[in-house]
């Protein structure tokens, strides 16, 4: 026997259930929301990714610091720009 049943009125029961129902119901889109949303790249996505992984510059054992720097920003922004396509980054 559950302590709705034990404690609460029938008709309590009824309203509690439609309540905490209507509850989940208007809940749901909000947590839904939250997750992490992953959709597919359209073309042109792909294509502008592809291109700009391909153009990123590459290391050099004469890079400045300041080089160095500004590379390791541009694989920083490649990467947060184009997850899926870390694999291009020399």
């Amino acid at each position: 026997m559950s302590w709705l049943t034990r404690y609460l009125p029938s008709r309590a029961r009824s309203n509690m259930r439609k309540t905490l129902t209507l509850a989940l119901i208007g809940i749901a889109p909000i947590l839904s929301a939250c997750g992490p949303t992953v959709t597919q790249a359209g073309a042109t996505e792909t294509t502008l990714c592809r291109i700009w992984g391909e153009s990123l510059p590459t290391r050099s054992h004469a890079d400045t610091t300041q080089t160095q720097a500004e590379i390791a920003t541009a694989y920083a922004d490649f990467a947060q720009a184009c997850p899926a396509f870390t694999a291009l980054i020399p």
